[in-house]
């Protein structure tokens, strides 16, 4: 399995477009929720999702700070 990043707030979705393990997309959330870095500045506000690639099943979840 493998697992990408979702940025998401009320009128738009983008995807890092990662094929990375959970690990590595909650690594990146947690290192990095609350700065500008990416697509984090973009969706203050929203919420970013950890994905599964082949099911689209949502494994984690939480609001961008």
């Amino acid at each position: 399995m493998t697992y990408d990043v979702v940025f998401n707030n009320d009128t738009h979705s983008s995807s890092k477009g990662f094929k990375a393990s959970i690990e590595y997309c909650m690594d990146y959330i947690n290192a990095n929720n609350g700065s500008n870095v990416g697509y984090f500045a973009d969706y203050k506000g929203g919420y970013v999702q950890v994905v599964c690639n082949e099911s689209g099943f949502v494994e984690f979840g939480t609001d961008i700070l």
